[in-house]
């Protein structure tokens, strides 16, 4: 496969896992989405017939615009009278209702406090030949311990009770996070408002399953929360303004038909009111009544159906098939003007589909995700198909051109196609080595320039040929510094990568000795100390820089780390620390001693450090069956008891008598001083 080909592929693979995540942006899209495709459906035929009985502005001056009317019906005296109103208005609403056929009424309004006509509206809830549902609020508050607690509103028990076929269910709404409702909680425990999965008693259906409940229909089937099946705008159900209950013009004439028009309806009573009521919700078809919403819930509970939404692994499946079309096409077609019809005809069949199973069944499928990965996997793979190749060229002659060490070319050469991935940018498992002259800064202004380039140039001929018999990178020089990387272009293996670089450090250490010895002998040049730090990790590899200086880098969290812990050695007084993936990975090769766990400069989290004291094949040397339980008992606060115990041990070695020591004088300072706090954290402050 040509590399074009894999980034086509790998174009689709990563636009498929890109939309398959349910970023919340994402989920946004899909929401509106549906609002789209609801609004494109239009307003559909109510399959049961429900009407709404409304509670508006012009019901409150009844009296007073119809005062003969209001006269001859006390109900509509009532209703000129504040909220709320006296309960003897909607006893006469039921049993208006109720003789007009109704096949259920339920009241959208929350009877709660003590009114005048209770009596009378309990008995007509007791006398009603027709079930009966009043509504319900639950009520989440804070309490003055801080805490949520959930408080629910209750119709007065007087009515609750007053009959079988009296029954109430929470009318609360819901909206998604972006403020539309789309979705209804059929069933719900209070407990589930703060957070209890399982709502810790038994779940209360809502106003619109207590309606289908007393129509002897439940079809929840166990389902908590499902998606509303809208009529359409606010003002599809039919409304009829409860005055018009009691005006005899409006009741007799051609719309109501003496109460024909209520006959085998199931009949909402509610509010219709924003300024008056403030119930008013957003939905796909814009802002609706709250008692409108219920009565669309009702609708599609009893009748039409509830939509339904594919699982997650049909969008997850939709995702992977666009994204996978687009590739073939984009492999396969010819021609960027073919391959973008073909796109485009694919899209166009993926969103037919989806409003077809909309207005068929009420299903909803993934529309936003699909698209998006289709899109953009085929916008990717047309790019690529037309310039990858090209690009590819252009960068290994750019490459070829810029100053790289002579593996990275060696590797051009031999492997281009899978340097080429590299060079666009990868997350690998590399080791890092960072190495650092100590007081070169200071050196550099005192010396003559030609004796301080050429002893840094010997130098660098020296241990970079150390980095180099390991098969490690030089990446970079930075200064007097050196940054190099085993497992970058090319690995051996994640164990051997850390042992040639634990090995490459001794030998960077050895050489320089070497050279101090020379050195000594002449006038001319100065001893120079090492630091070296070693961190193992994923890094991001690419080829980094000026389209006419680029440079193929390393960036990540093991190479700020390996930094660190080069400029840790200045400060301990040991040349050479490694962090713990590096002595794991390396123990096959190399004996490790753990020095500290350290708090580095620039980091929250605490390192753990070592140090090689050795080869793994060599006997263990008799100081090293002490030094363990002498660190157990300096991370434990023991202080004077660890300073006792590394002043008895006696390495030989000189790198494992400066670990000793600096751990005896670590021990001896915190005995002297002891921490108020201790967890066995060395913090550095400075890089």
């Amino acid at each position: 496969m040509s590399l074009g080909s894999r980034a086509i592929v790998w174009t689709a693979i990563a636009a498929a896992c890109f939309f398959a995540t349910p970023w919340t942006w994402l989920r946004h899209w899909e929401a509106d989405t549906v609002d789209f495709r609801l609004q494109l459906r239009g307003v559909a035929a109510d399959t049961v017939p429900v009407v709404l009985v409304s509670i508006e502005d012009s019901s409150f001056t009844i009296a007073e615009r119809a005062p003969a009317e209001a006269a001859r019906a006390s109900v509509l005296a009532r209703m000129g009278r504040p909220w709320p109103w006296d309960r003897r208005v909607f006893a006469a609403v039921l049993d208006q209702l109720a003789r007009a056929g109704a096949r259920a009424v339920a009241f959208d309004v929350v009877f709660t406090a003590e009114t005048a006509g209770d009596p009378e509206f309990a008995a007509a809830l007791a006398a009603s030949p027709v079930p009966v549902v009043l509504s319900r609020q639950y009520v989440v508050a804070d309490t003055l311990e801080g805490e949520r607690s959930v408080t629910s509103i209750e119709p007065r028990a007087m009515f609750a009770d007053a009959a079988p076929q009296v029954s109430a269910g929470y009318a609360n709404i819901w909206p998604d996070d972006d403020g539309v409702v789309r979705e209804t909680r059929l069933a719900l425990a209070p407990g589930e408002l703060l957070g209890d999965a399982s709502g810790g008693n038994a779940a209360e259906p809502s106003f619109a399953l207590a309606v289908a409940r007393a129509l002897r229909t439940d079809p929840s089937a166990g389902a908590r929360a499902e998606l509303i099946n809208y009529l359409g705008p606010d003002g599809t159900i039919p409304r009829v303004p409860i005055e018009n209950l009691f005006l005899e013009d409006r009741w007799n004439g051609s719309l109501l038909a003496r109460g024909e028009f209520f006959r085998d309806r199931i009949v909402v009573v509610g509010p219709w009111s924003e300024l008056r009521f403030k119930d008013y919700h957003a939905t796909p078809f814009g802002m609706m009544a709250g008692a409108e919403l219920q009565a669309n819930l009702i609708a599609s509970l009893v009748g039409r159906g509830l939509l339904w939404a594919t699982p997650p692994w049909v969008g997850w499946l939709a995702v992977g098939i666009a994204a996978a079309l687009a590739g073939v096409i984009c492999l396969r077609a010819a021609g960027a003007v073919r391959q973008a019809f073909t796109l485009l005809a694919v899209l166009g069949a993926w969103l037919a589909l989806a409003q077809v199973t909309l207005i068929a069944s009420g299903g909803l499928v993934p529309v936003a995700a699909p698209s998006l990965a289709l899109v953009t996997a085929g916008i990717g793979g047309i790019a690529v198909r037309y310039a990858g190749e090209q690009r590819q060229r252009r960068r290994l002659r750019t490459l070829l051109g810029s100053y790289v060490s002579e593996q990275i070319a060696e590797v051009i050469v031999r492997q281009p196609e899978s340097l080429a991935a590299a060079m666009r940018g990868e997350r690998r498992p590399v080791t890092v080595l960072f190495s650092d002259l100590r007081g070169f800064t200071r050196l550099s202004e005192e010396r003559p320039a030609a004796d301080l380039v050429a002893q840094l140039n010997e130098y660098f001929h020296a241990t970079v040929d150390g980095i180099l018999a390991e098969g490690g990178t030089v990446q970079k020089f930075i200064g007097d510094a050196i940054l190099a990387v085993w497992g970058d272009t090319h690995s051996a293996g994640e164990a051997v990568d850390a042992e040639r670089a634990v090995a490459a450090a001794l030998a960077m250490d050895e050489a320089l000795a070497r050279l101090n010895v020379e050195w000594a002998r002449r006038p001319d040049r100065v001893p120079l100390r090492m630091g070296v730090g070693l961190q193992h990790g994923l890094v991001t590899v690419g080829n980094i820089g000026h389209p006419r200086r680029m440079e193929f880098g390393v960036l990540g969290d093991a190479v700020n780390t390996a930094s660190r812990l080069e400029g840790a050695t200045k400060h301990l007084g040991l040349p050479l620390l490694v962090g713990e993936p590096v002595a794991r990975l390396a123990a096959g090769r190399f004996r490790f001693a753990f020095v500290a766990r350290l708090r580095l400069a620039g980091r929250a989290a605490p390192v753990e450090v070592f140090t090689p004291v050795g080869r793994a094949d060599e006997p263990e040397p008799l100081w090293q069956n002490g030094y363990p339980k002498a660190v157990a008992l300096l991370q434990a606060g023991e202080f004077a008891a660890a300073r006792a115990s590394f002043a008895a041990l006696a390495p030989d070695a000189p790198r494992a008598r400066e670990l000793v020591a600096f751990q005896a004088q670590r021990a001896d300072a915190l005995a002297a001083r002891p921490p108020s706090s201790w967890d066995g954290t060395l913090r550095l402050e400075e890089k």
